[in-house]
């Protein structure tokens, strides 16, 4: 078995809540101070939704951001703040959501990410988005839904400009052999499915960082590690982002000036 201490956040940082406070404060702070479409509908399931902050710039870059939660949890509510430093820089943002398991199981989970990002694109000219011009970002489990999301989907890749993953994962063999799989449910098929790590990362045509913080468990820390190192390739980068825990390393994300943010800044 994965040991829990590995995988249980919460029991790792007992102060996790101040984390999740300041998600919760800088996001509404967020929804006050900009432009914001919320709760748009991709689909008819309540969390079939998005929230997008448009750029006042038509034909702008669009970043896509997928929240973690270890695919059972969370909301897109708990992180408008990641869209600042991209609003700032005339890039629209949609933070999405999807249905969770267990109500779906990995493949509908997915199947939702995949029809979220076809409706941003069909939509991206009402948001002064530009369709052929996307960033996707996603943070722990969102980290594998957006590599995921690239590898499934070979119409959109060409206009991916690039992927981050934050604290991402990549393996699901060591998901499935944990406690979280009384939950997840994943089964040999799921885990060789939806494992980055068994897929051909040639596929992946555009630039890719894998950032982890070097305050993470050793777990988190491996699998950007390995998946980097199966890369083997210049444009899949891997930068360790030092101190930071797994709650912290997000917040960057709603930052400027620091590698992460500026990192897919420079992408556009």
């Amino acid at each position: 078995m994965t040991p829990d201490n590995q995988l249980n956040l919460r029991s790792q940082h007992p102060d996790f809540q101040s984390f999740l406070d300041i998600n919760e404060s800088e996001s509404a702070r967020l929804r006050t101070s900009y432009k914001c479409h919320l709760d748009l509908k991709y689909g008819e399931a309540p969390l079939q939704s998005l929230d997008v902050f448009p750029s006042e710039v038509p034909d702008s870059p669009i970043l896509i951001f997928i929240h973690g939660g270890y695919w059972r949890a969370l909301d897109k509510s708990s992180y408008s703040f990641v869209a600042e430093p991209f609003i700032k820089n005339n890039i629209t943002t949609c933070v999405i959501n999807y249905r969770l398991i267990p109500a779906v199981n990995m493949e509908g989970l997915i199947h939702d990410v995949l029809a979220c990002v076809r409706w941003i694109q069909e939509k991206a000219h009402h948001y002064n988005g530009d369709a052929r011009r996307i960033l996707l970002c996603g943070h722990s489990a969102g980290g594998h839904l957006a590599l995921m999301t690239c590898l499934m989907d070979k119409a959109i890749r060409p206009d991916i400009l690039s992927v981050c993953s934050l604290s991402g994962i990549f393996n699901l063999a060591p998901i499935r052999d944990s406690y979280l799989n009384e939950v997840l449910q994943l089964s040999k098929k799921d885990v060789e499915s939806y494992s980055i790590s068994d897929k051909d990362l040639a596929d992946l045509e555009c630039p890719v960082l894998l950032t982890v913080g070097s305050g993470e468990t050793d777990f988190f820390i491996e699998q950007s590690r390995a998946l980097h190192a199966k890369a083997g390739k210049s444009s899949v980068e891997f930068y360790e982002y030092p101190e930071l825990n797994h709650y912290q390393i997000v917040h960057k994300l709603g930052q400027a000036g620091n590698p992460i943010s500026d990192y897919l800044l420079a992408k556009i």
